[in-house]
């Protein structure tokens, strides 16, 4: 903690100041509410919560008068638990590996600096720059990648120091110049050089309109981050098992690792959601000469598409039959709680319903109706652009033709058809633009219209399912299309696990964009 809020200083320093920026433990005859002193409060917690920067400030100047920063001791649990669940590293169930300690701790020196960069006055900066993690005021995601052999290399899982818009933001907001220095010029001049080398910024409000913001996400390229993370992904659920737990804990208690596994491409699948009906802009100012705004190549549109789609295939989001046989109902004193899958099945794991959450973290980030209409807007004004229609043939088209090699898969299949139908049904009832109710609702009519397969009297429990579940679909959306503003009606999609703080990527102030209090 100490550590990572020290990192300030070497902005500090970059601006001129030596050593002029300190932080220490709080003197024992000092109270945590005086105002003399800028004050970090280490909170212990069993449950989820927020860590905050904030800042008081002199409503009349606005001059930071104290920072307060709280940090919650669970993110340490949270790293522990991602990285349980990518390494499985008790090999004998004994060890403690120090690998743990070491990766979480380096999140606790990231947070640490970056609540307190929000008691310094800087917002979020979730810009993907080419010169890679510019600044603390991100949100990290663990970068993990594979070696040849297999293995994880998690060297770098998170950055160490300030960023390089860190030191810009510094030298712009407390920089003195000598007395005859053209402030303003050389203010301007600060912003130049950082955007020579790609340093810039971009915050809440625009991670959903640009693959050049996101949160929990690594890299610049957004659909080939997401194909490596899923090969991660693919490699260690492969070998995840009771390796993930310590000896002597009830096997049940795998799930609380398998989870944040499992959903272990989450934030990248909506960063490169972002890509599809996405912009390119900066915040331009008249008489800058810069671009204010352009569609995202159809390209990268097109290959975001394909890699979203492929998430949701059978096979990537069974769970290993081995995973399955080890998972027994939970015992005495272990009861479910919210970080666990939901489940149909009673006290026994649901090995599907983990499946529907994952794939409706895919459709509903596509079938989000501002990307929607930004969809049909597109290529209305590029027609070699891909409209809103495209998107959700490609979608069909993934669901309902995947290919699948078991029965399994098959149940698999079945439910993600489920969720795709339902997302229809509230982009045809929901929706603002009157042209995307217009598309969903022609999808759904087409989907209403396609016969089930006939079972017949030799048929298969498999075919007999597959025509029972595609029966009940068309006769589902049939209703819909009777009583179309009523979406609500549909079943409800399981609810996700927690991820963010690491809490709800739902919250509205997040959508909003407003920086008076950082949280993470």
């Amino acid at each position: 903690m100490l550590d990572g809020a020290r990192w300030w200083n070497q902005a500090f320093e970059a601006a001129g100041y030596r050593n002029a920026f300190r932080v220490e433990v709080l003197p024992e005859d000092a109270h945590p509410l005086d105002a003399r002193y800028n004050v970090i409060n280490w909170v212990h917690r069993s449950t989820r919560g927020w860590s905050t920067g904030a800042s008081i400030t002199d409503p009349r100047t606005g001059e930071i008068i104290k920072g307060v920063v709280t940090l919650g001791s669970l993110r340490v649990r949270q790293d522990y638990l991602l990285a349980e669940g990518l390494l499985s590293p008790y090999k004998d169930g004994t060890e403690t590996p120090p690998e743990l300690a070491a990766w979480a701790l380096a999140r606790i020196r990231q947070l640490s600096a970056h609540e307190v960069g929000h008691t310094l006055g800087l917002a979020h900066n979730y810009y993907n720059s080419k010169e890679g993690r510019i600044s603390v005021m991100d949100y990290p995601h663990p970068l993990v990648t594979l070696k040849p052999d297999d293995s994880l290399d998690y060297s770098e899982v998170y950055a160490v120091g300030i960023g390089a818009w860190d030191r810009a933001a510094i030298a712009y907001g407390y920089q003195d110049f000598p007395p005859d220095t053209e402030e303003e010029t050389a203010l301007a001049s600060i912003l130049d050089e950082a955007w020579k080398h790609d340093i810039r910024f971009l915050t809440n409000q625009d991670s959903d309109t640009t693959p050049h913001a996101d949160q929990w996400a690594n890299g610049t390229d957004t659909a080939a981050e997401l194909t490596r993370m899923m090969e991660v992904r693919r490699v260690a659920l492969a070998r995840f098992g009771e390796q993930a737990i310590k000896q002597g804990r009830p096997l049940a208690t795998m799930e609380e690792v398998l989870v944040p596994l499992y959903l272990h491409h989450r934030y990248q699948v909506e960063a490169t959601a972002s890509t599809l009906g996405g912009l390119h802009y900066v915040y331009a100012m008249r008489g800058d000469g810069r671009k204010p705004t352009q569609w995202v190549p159809a390209s990268e549109q097109r290959a975001a598409l394909e890699a979203l789609v492929a998430t949701m295939r059978p096979a990537e989001l069974r769970v290993p039959d081995a995973v399955l046989e080890s998972l027994p109902p939970r015992p005495m004193g272990y009861g479910p709680h919210r970080e666990l899958f939901p489940r149909h099945t009673g006290s026994a794991f649901d090995a599907v319903t983990p499946a529907v959450v994952a794939a409706d973290i895919t459709i509903s980030n596509v079938l989000d109706a501002a990307r929607a209409a930004r969809l049909v807007q597109q290529h209305a004004l590029d027609p070699s652009l891909p409209g809103l229609g495209e998107v959700m043939d490609a979608l069909i088209e993934g669901t309902f033709h995947a290919q699948v090699s078991t029965p399994y898969e098959a149940q698999i299949k079945w439910a993600v058809e489920r969720v795709l139908v339902d997302r229809l049904m509230s982009l045809a009832g929901e929706a603002r633009m009157p042209h995307v109710r217009a598309l969903a609702t022609a999808r759904l009519e087409q989907l209403a219209e396609t016969e089930p397969r006939q079972s017949g009297t030799s048929a298969t429990d498999d075919e007999e399912e597959d025509h029972a579940a595609q029966a009940m679909l068309a006769a589902d959306i049939r209703r819909f299309l009777q009583r179309p503003v009523a979406p609500v009606d549909a079943p409800a999609t399981p609810s996700i696990p927690p991820g963010a703080p690491i809490g709800d990527p739902g919250l509205d102030w997040l959508r909003r964009g407003e920086p008076a209090c950082g949280w993470d």
